[in-house]
């Protein structure tokens, strides 16, 4: 059964957008109506004034555009929250056949309570760990490695991970997570980079509608002050002139100023957080956050990694595939995977580092917002960040990655930085080019 405030939260992010359109619908009467009609074009009897016809055109004019574009940008917003809001699949439920053939001994997982946690992302635990594999309680009996869909994990060369090399795990969905992702109790789903839940706009902000929520509320933002200047200046005027305020005006006023403080504020975070390239739950624990990371170990170097050699690592590692059974740690070294081996370093980043940030806030922007001017103000294309066609990693990553794979020595050798670094630059012109054939 839901939780109260769940479905109190859904209720409210299911009628917030007609009471909105009502809003707007309102807005255009007192502009309309009111104040070019009766005021400007046409005056009341009771103004004494001749009429402004310009004036009140102009006005109308330029209200129209403003409002159709926020109209625009919230239909944008919302048609990708609803019908493209970056959920994951759950696992699917096992079947009756898989349920009889489970082990009788293995302890039945117990609900988990939903808590705010200050890391940058913590495993979902439960009373028996299943994330830890190898060291698993032997009394209980074998469990058996979740090893489903970790294939989309080894084959990139970065991923967040577990202090024990695996991805984040979501008890949940029943299914390992991607970087970025965070399970959102009012969906009651993993949502890709989620950036939270706002009822304003009907649902979860996410990575597929982050760039249109900050183009919602910029516009909003806009359009919320012309608004409040023209009722403000109008009623002032009125006041002079008839000796009382026109009500509709007086209106106009509060709801304009009550809409401008929120688009301020949140136009204001949301561009932080994006020249950050961070989210808003990220950004709770931005400086303690440590990230641990799988970066994988180059060919040239697996030599290396072998117990005869005389160099010795830095770094912990993991090597996948990983074995379908919990295995011994004398069982574990002469393991070897069928397929080719995936050997991945295991690195932690220093207290409030971001492996996400770029390293220049105008890179950073260009994540969400896309590469050029039109991407920047018009709401069609997706963002850059959303893009899936690249196979290093999930999303790109900055200066923080390049020094733990210094330090580790898992750079390429100097003589082939050269080209490593022209590649770099190859790869990232291709991956925009096409990201716009994709979008375009």
């Amino acid at each position: 059964m839901a939780r109260p405030d769940r479905r109190v939260n859904l209720a409210v992010a299911r009628a917030i957008p007609p009471f909105l359109l009502c809003v707007c619908v309102y807005a255009c009467y007192i502009v309309t109506k009111p104040l070019c009609i009766d005021y400007l074009i046409r005056p009341l009897p009771k103004y004494s004034h001749g009429r402004r016809v310009g004036a009140g055109i102009a006005i109308l004019v330029i209200f129209y555009i403003l409002i159709l574009v926020v109209i625009i940008t919230y239909l944008r917003l919302l048609f990708n929250i609803t019908r493209n809001p970056g959920f994951l699949p759950r696992a699917p439920a096992p079947t009756k056949e898989e349920q009889e053939t489970e082990p009788s001994d293995r302890p039945p997982r117990r609900k988990r309570k939903h808590r705010r946690t200050r890391t940058a992302e913590k495993p979902d635990k439960t009373d028996v760990d299943i994330e830890r594999g190898a060291d698993g309680n032997a009394d209980s009996g074998a469990i058996p490695l979740d090893i489903i869909g970790l294939e989309s994990f080894y084959t990139k060369d970065v991923f967040v991970c577990q202090e024990d090399g695996r991805p984040l795990y979501c008890s949940t969905c029943s299914r390992y997570k991607p970087d970025r992702a965070h399970h959102c109790r009012e969906v009651d789903r993993c949502v890709l980079k989620m950036d939270h839940f706002c009822p304003w706009v009907g649902g979860v902000v996410s990575e597929t509608s982050f760039k249109f929520f900050i183009q919602f509320v910029f516009y909003t933002l806009i359009f919320c002050a012309f608004s409040l200047i023209i009722c403000a200046t109008f009623t002032a005027e009125i006041i002079q002139d008839a000796g009382g305020a026109n009500v509709h005006l007086a209106i106009g006023i509060g709801l304009s100023s009550l809409f401008g403080l929120f688009s301020f504020g949140m136009t204001i975070s949301s561009l932080q957080l994006a020249m950050w390239n961070l989210s808003t739950i990220e950004n709770l624990n931005r400086r303690s956050a440590v990230w641990t990371l799988a970066i994988r170990v180059p060919d040239r170097m697996l030599a290396r990694l072998n117990p005869e050699s005389r160099w010795a690592p830095t770094f912990r590692t993991i090597t996948y595939p990983l074995p379908p059974v919990p295995l011994s740690p004398e069982a574990a070294r002469d393991y070897q995977p069928p397929e080719k081996q995936h050997v991945f370093a295991i690195l932690q980043t220093l207290p409030g580092e971001n492996p996400f940030d770029l390293g220049s806030r105008f890179k950073n922007l260009q994540q969400v917002l896309g590469y050029s001017i039109i991407d920047w103000f018009l709401p069609l294309r997706q963002s850059p960040c959303a893009d899936r066609t690249t196979g290093d990693s999930f999303y790109e990553l900055g200066p923080v990655v390049s020094r733990l794979k210094k330090e580790a020595g898992l750079d390429p050798p100097p003589e082939s930085q050269p080209t490593t670094q022209n590649d770099t630059e190859r790869k990232h012109k291709r991956r925009r080019s096409s990201h716009r054939r994709s979008q375009g």
